[in-house]
């Protein structure tokens, strides 16, 4: 009962609240050109946050179960980071390789600040859910490569949002505890009310939303998978990772009749 009631909650309250967020953000000049050079607002993905934090408290309520705060320090540490590469992002340089590369010539990116800042985030969290060094070493890697994998696919209206919803709706039929799953329908929930302004190009969640979106994914698998499924997953991450920084994703998906087509679904 209490699934479908957070579910609830997170999808009529961020549907509300969205036009708010809007209106602030396009009066306060938060706006960016799109792909098709559209001014839009920006940064939005703030709205999920609202939302969260109010069903995080009935969990809390329901379930004293200490995961939620991890859960949540993840969420709105990667957003407050998110935030600041929206407002003040260097768009002249571009993957994690291009953040690195100016950061041993002495010169410190918004990307590569959020990439070490994130990595730290992933650090914290792996130390607090993990038994052993080598789980450390991993859950730090799947969660700091699962953040970033949601922002690579954040490129064109919808793309990020559409990856998101699969590999959730693949953890939430992989958990067995209920607990877990409640966790994955507390952002879920959200993101689904935000989906339409996301696909019809109206906002732009930003590093703010995507960040957030691919954090919670992290830290669910982190927790709840074994050591064999986790690697697996790890080395796929790390595969993407490597295409992503030597060739386009966006070309890969064009070039891709059935990727194409999912991507252009809804536009």
């Amino acid at each position: 009962m209490l699934i479908y009631l957070v579910t609830l909650i997170g999808f009529l309250g961020t549907l509300l609240i969205i036009p708010y967020f809007k209106s602030l953000l396009v009066e306060s000049n938060i706006v960016r050109k799109n792909y098709k050079g559209d001014l839009i607002p920006v940064s939005i993905g703030i709205v999920f946050l609202p939302m969260l934090i109010v069903n995080s408290s009935i969990v809390r309520y329901f379930y004293k179960d200490n995961q939620i705060y991890i859960y949540l320090f993840g969420i709105i540490a990667m957003a407050f980071i998110g935030i600041i590469d929206d407002l003040i992002g260097n768009r002249d340089v571009s993957g994690l390789k291009g953040h690195f590369k100016s950061l041993f010539k002495g010169r410190l990116t918004t990307g590569g600040f959020k990439a070490l800042f994130g990595g730290f985030v992933a650090l914290f969290i792996s130390v607090s859910i993990s038994n052993s060094i080598i789980d450390i070493i991993i859950n730090t890697l799947l969660i700091a490569l699962f953040t970033n994998l949601i922002n690579l696919l954040d490129l064109r209206p919808g793309r990020a949002i559409k990856g998101y919803i699969l590999i959730s709706l693949i953890i939430l039929f992989s958990v067995s505890l209920y607990y877990q799953k409640i966790l994955i329908m507390l952002l879920f929930s959200n993101v689904l009310a935000y989906f339409k302004e996301d696909l019809k190009a109206k906002a732009m969640m930003g590093d703010a939303g995507s960040n957030v979106l691919g954090i919670s994914l992290g830290i669910i698998v982190a927790g709840n998978f074994l050591f064999i499924t986790r690697v697996i997953i790890l080395i796929l991450l790390i595969i993407v990772h490597i295409i992503t920084e030597k060739y386009s994703l966006t070309k890969i998906i064009e070039n891709n009749k059935i990727l194409n087509y999912i991507d252009m679904l809804g536009r």
